[in-house]
């Protein structure tokens, strides 16, 4: 499979994922809190492992950084 073909379909399943958390989250949550659960959330379906330093809350409340840091963990690509 072409490797600009699997990053595509990742970048794309990415913001699938976060769209349809967004929709379930609640929105007066404590941002430390909620970044922990994307943390979760991201580790749980992408089968990656997060840094203590990667589970920033303005990192991953930003579905452009979410999905550079989901691409670059998951494998490399």
């Amino acid at each position: 499979m072409n490797h600009d073909i699997v990053i595509w379909v990742l970048k794309d399943y990415v913001v699938r994922v976060l769209q349809d958390y967004e929709a379930l989250r609640r929105p007066d949550t404590d941002p430390e809190l909620e970044a922990v659960r994307v943390a979760i959330l991201l580790e749980d379906i992408f089968g990656i492992t997060l840094s203590d330093a990667e589970i920033d809350p303005a990192v991953l409340a930003d579905s452009s950084a979410v999905t550079a840091l989901v691409t670059r963990l998951a494998g490399g690509l």
